[in-house]
């Protein structure tokens, strides 16, 4: 390395060092063994614009190492991000703009919040998988336009590798053949708890070369020359890339290669210790004047060559007489594109019955005929879930326009890549069967932090929706979707609510659970999809006085409507509420809330699945139908009645609530 590297990476490490000396937290060891290869992307590699930080052909940076945000801080503060010095001494409290992980939405160039291990390894192929879609759509027009030329790096760590959702996204890109994609490992062989001698022997280099990977093992992860030659390799090489940097970690401080390092500032003494060594005596959170020149000249040299030729590709193509390419440049250049879908252009014949799965496969092909930027796919589920685009093939590296994603039998890596797809701005879902929910959740969590429009749609919803038994048949995973923060969760009960439930969807451009069922739905009598957006309506309304109000959703609707007119042959005048969003419903207030659910009144849950996420709503816990364990193998009708979940048997439960 030349002087001015060294003198920079050090004072990067420094500087990023500070920051967690003085926010008491952080992984010391991480970064100073990352250092230098998040040096060399800044200092050599990356194209990012610090006045347009979102510039459409930007490279991106994955920060799956979630642990080095200081060091990705540090280095955008010293290339000229709007990141102040002040920033980084806040780094890890409260409403900072350098949040203890790094946050898309928080800190200007953070392209996406990646969370937990291995997250950012889904996240970057979800994201590499954009670029080539969307230059798909361009080449379709015009194939001497290259408006999406970026590449995507990821920085990982050994925790990435050792969660097992970062295997299942590294095996798709491998497949997927995705160009454009690099992945830079720091191979410290150590973690929190120590190290991996007796955890990990993987012989990683034909490990990953079976996955169709480029890799390239650097027996000195820390230097910047090699690193900066095996980037560039890696580039050229047309396949997702994987380069293996050889570290030790918390390199040159008093603890390197102890796992004490890992999660534990520095001493006073270490910090002023490595000071010593590297010859920088400047006062804390200070940078020299010719390391931010240096850094800041390197950073815009080589992207405004690029940003000048791709403007006037871009201004020529936008120019261009072609409206479908204008209308997909200007769509691509807002971030999230908007769909409109209205409910209400459908009329239905009253007669209308069918399995609500391929109700649901009717809509979702209307909705995607109106737009090529919906796309999604499924874990190997695809024609039992039914959410098959029948207008378009699969993606493939020869068919790289398809808008059908097989993930294999993936559900961990499908929502991760799912939310790299989505943060790239477009819209899109990811199907598999309800229990299944259990795998998606650190992704389904993801998409709800960081506000990511993933639509989730999930079939086979009850126990009568499977004879494989309990394994397959769902209990609590509705629970678990509704306790999730800023996810809306949708249960539509038929063809009308199955319309509503997209109309909303679709115009709030928020995370989202679909919930649909596989049994033979008819239209229901009072269904409502406008209604649908408030979360909860009166879908049969109460004759004179009300003795009691039936709260449900879902395929146990059709159950409750029958169950409250054959009680009004007894006597008893029963007011019927279909709730298909519990989210919805509380967001509308208390005043909607008391017209729907008056007090005083007792009210009634009926649904196959755990009973206390109703509370809220139903009179008691005693007032709750639900589901406490469970199922069994057999026939539906077999099951139900065993689970006490037939028709009869709710019927009786229901009367003697209300008597």
């Amino acid at each position: 390395m030349n002087q001015e590297d060294i003198r920079t990476l050090n004072e990067l490490k420094i500087l990023s060092l500070d920051m967690i000396s003085r926010a008491g937290s952080g992984s010391p060891g991480l970064t100073l063994s990352m250092a230098p290869a998040v040096y060399t992307l800044f200092a050599r590699h990356l194209c990012i614009r610090p006045n347009d930080p979102n510039w459409i052909n930007r490279d991106r940076l994955v920060i799956s190492s979630g642990k080095i945000s200081n060091l990705i801080y540090a280095s955008l503060h010293m290339c000229g991000f709007s990141i102040k010095k002040e920033d980084l001494m806040n780094y890890r409290t409260i409403n900072a703009n350098t949040p203890g992980f790094p946050e898309q939405g928080i800190t200007p160039g953070i392209d996406i919040t990646t969370g937990l291990p291995g997250a950012g390894v889904g996240n970057a192929v979800g994201m590499s998988l954009a670029r080539r879609y969307y230059q798909s759509l361009v080449t379709e027009e015009d194939e001497r336009i290259k408006l999406f030329d970026y590449d995507v790096y990821c920085l990982c760590s050994e925790r990435d590798f050792l969660e097992g959702s970062s295997m299942e996204a590294l095996s798709f890109a491998g497949a997927q053949k995705l160009d454009h994609l690099i992945f830079l490992y720091d191979a410290t062989n150590m973690t929190e708890d120590g190290s991996l001698e007796y955890i990990m022997q993987d012989d990683l280099v034909k490990k990953f070369q079976g996955f169709g990977l480029y890799v390239d093992y650097l027996k000195d992860g820390s230097n910047v020359k090699d690193i900066d030659k095996a980037i560039s390799a890696a580039k050229r090489s047309g396949k997702p890339a994987l380069l293996i940097l050889k570290n030790i970690l918390g390199k040159e401080s008093f603890n390197e290669n102890k796992n004490i390092v890992y999660n534990r500032p520095l001493t006073v003494d270490d910090v002023a210790n490595l000071r010593k060594k590297w010859n920088l005596f400047l006062p804390p959170f200070e940078v020299s004047k010719d390391s931010i020149i240096f850094m800041q000249k390197g950073l815009n040299d080589r992207t405004e060559k690029k940003y000048k030729k791709w403007t006037e590709m871009y201004n020529k193509a936008n120019s261009n007489s072609n409206i479908k390419l204008q209308e997909l440049i200007k769509s691509m250049g807002m971030n999230q594109s908007m769909l409109e879908f209205n409910s209400e252009a459908y009329k239905i014949n009253d007669g209308y019955r069918e399995p609500l799965r391929e109700t649901n496969l009717k809509i979702l092909n209307l909705i995607t005929s109106k737009s090529k930027l919906l796309l999604g796919g499924s874990i190997d589920q695809a024609s039992s879930c039914q959410t098959f685009i029948n207008s378009s093939g699969m993606q493939t590296p020869k068919t790289p326009s398809g808008r059908n994603i097989y993930f294999g039998l993936r559900p961990h890596a499908m929502g991760h890549i799912l939310n790299g797809l989505a943060t790239s701005g477009l819209k899109v879902f990811g199907s598999t069967k309800l229990v299944y929910a259990d795998h998606l959740k650190p992704a389904i969590r993801m998409s709800a932090i960081a506000n990511l429009p993933v639509t989730y749609i999930f079939t086979h919803d009850t126990i009568s929706d499977s004879e494989e038994g309990p394994v397959k048949e769902p209990i609590e995973q509705l629970s678990m979707l509704r306790t999730t923060p800023n996810l809306i969760v949708y249960r539509p009960a038929d063809i009308m609510e199955v319309m509503g439930c997209w109309e909303v969807i679709l115009k709030k451009n928020l995370p989202a659970a679909l919930i649909i069922t596989q049994n033979n739905s008819p239209k229901l009598p009072g269904s409502n999809s406008k209604l649908v957006e408030k979360g909860a309506y009166i879908i049969k309304q109460e004759k004179n006085k009300i003795d009691g109000i039936l709260i449900s959703s879902g395929s146990e609707l059709l159950y409750v409507l029958q169950i409250a007119y054959d009680l009004e042959k007894v006597g008893l005048d029963i007011r019927v509420v279909s709730m298909p969003s519990m989210e919805l419903f509380l967001g509308e207030g208390k005043e909607y809330e008391s017209q729907i659910l008056p007090e005083n009144t007792k009210k009634i849950v009926i649904e196959a699945g755990n009973p206390l996420i109703w509370n809220r709503f139903a009179t008691n816990n005693e007032h709750i139908i639900g589901l406490e364990d469970y199922g069994f193998s057999g026939r539906p009708n077999e099951i139900l009645a065993k689970m006490g979940f037939d028709y009869e048997s709710l019927k009786i439960k229901v009367e003697s609530l209300l008597k």
